[in-house]
């Protein structure tokens, strides 16, 4: 079940962020929500789907949408992995943990994506670059996260029984 819904999302998302999610700009930005599946599913599940998760869409988006194969596979990652090791130290409960992270998450892929076209002989002016996509594309991404986080946690969490006095 958890294989095929994770499937699914993969599917769902590069098709909708290939075609529908651009007439959702805002100030021109587009949220990234491979990232933001990442964070949460990394969250929810652990670093192994985490780090599976972000190279199978990494490398969709790379083969798509990118100059460079690779450099997003490699990023989403380590992204999915590193925060997959903190799966069981957060509160599954608490709706600003994907916020925060994927804050963090944000900003580190677009300085690390930044490293590598750098490197790599791309010339991206980084102040402009920052200040045009990344602050916007960082608040953006932080909000959404909560709603696929709720939403995630529908789909993979399983309930418990809760019995409370009253």
């Amino acid at each position: 079940m958890n294989i095929l819904a994770i499937f699914l999302i993969i599917v769902i998302n590069f098709i909708l962020q290939s075609t529908i999610l651009s007439y959702f700009r805002i100030f021109g930005i587009l949220p990234n929500t491979s990232l933001i599946i990442i964070v949460v599913i990394a969250l929810l599940k652990g670093r192994k789907t985490g780090s599976i998760i972000g190279l199978i869409m990494g490398l969709l988006q790379d083969i798509v949408f990118s100059p460079v194969i690779g450099v997003n596979a490699f990023i989403y990652f380590f992204i999915g992995y590193f925060i997959g090791m903190a799966e069981n130290k957060l509160s599954k409960d608490n709706a600003l943990i994907p916020f925060v992270i994927t804050l963090g998450s944000t900003i580190g892929y677009h300085l690390f994506y930044y490293l590598f076209m750098f490197f790599l002989g791309h010339n991206l002016n980084f102040s402009v670059f920052f200040k045009k996509i990344v602050i916007f594309e960082t608040v953006y991404n932080s909000l959404l996260s909560i709603l696929f986080y709720k939403w995630f946690s529908k789909i993979f969490i399983i309930p418990s029984i809760r019995f409370r006095r009253k």
